[in-house]
C-alpha cells in the first residue's frame, strides 16, 4: 500500500467515526418520542408553532440517502484496502468527497439556507464523479446503491440549482 493511499483511507476512516458519533448522539436525542421530560414547548398542539416551509425536503432526503449509501460503499472500499486491495481507491475518494458533501448539502437544505442552491450546484458535480466511479464496480451491490443514491441526487441537485 502506497503511503498516500495510507493516508486517505486514514482520512476517510477518522471522517466516518465522526460521523458515527454524531449520529448516534443524536438519534438519543431525537424529539420524536417521550424519554419523559419537558423541552418547555409543544409539538403539533393546536395554537402551536406552524410547520415551516421546507422547500428543500426532496434535496435533503435525497442527499441523506447520499451520506447512507455513500457510508456503506465506504464500508466495502475499506475493507478491500485491509485487504491490501487498492483498486477500489479512487473511489473510495470519489465516496469519501460524496459522504462530506451531501451531508453539508442535507444540513443546509434542513434548514433552509440561502446557500441551499448555490451548495446544490456543487454536489452535483461531486454526485456525478462519485457516479462515475462506482459504476466501474456493477458487481458489488454497495456500488451499485451508491452510483444510484448519486443519479438520483445529482437530478435533485439540478432542479433545486435551476
Amino acid at each position: 500500500m502506497e503511503r498516500r493511499d495510507f493516508i486517505t483511507a486514514l482520512g476517510a476512516a477518522a471522517g466516518l467515526a465522526s460521523m458515527a458519533a454524531v449520529r448516534a448522539q443524536a438519534a438519543e436525542h431525537d424529539h420524536g418520542h417521550d424519554h419523559g421530560h419537558d423541552h418547555g414547548h409543544d409539538h403539533g398542539a393546536a395554537g402551536g408553532h406552524p410547520e415551516p416551509a421546507t422547500p428543500f425536503a426532496a434535496l435533503k432526503e435525497a442527499s441523506a440517502h447520499c451520506v447512507s449509501t455513500g457510508n456503506d460503499c465506504l464500508g466495502h472500499c475499506f475493507a478491500m484496502l485491509a485487504m491490501k486491495d487498492t483498486s477500489m481507491t479512487a473511489c473510495m475518494r470519489a465516496t469519501y468527497d460524496l459522504v462530506h458533501a451531501c451531508a453539508a448539502l442535507e444540513t443546509l437544505a434542513a434548514v433552509n439556507s440561502p446557500h441551499t442552491r448555490a451548495m446544490a450546484r456543487a454536489v452535483a458535480e461531486v454526485c456525478a464523479a462519485c457516479e462515475t466511479e462506482c459504476a466501474k464496480f456493477p458487481d458489488i451491490a454497495a456500488c451499485r446503491a451508491c452510483r444510484d443514491s448519486c443519479r438520483t441526487c445529482a437530478a435533485e441537485c439540478r432542479k433545486t440549482a435551476a
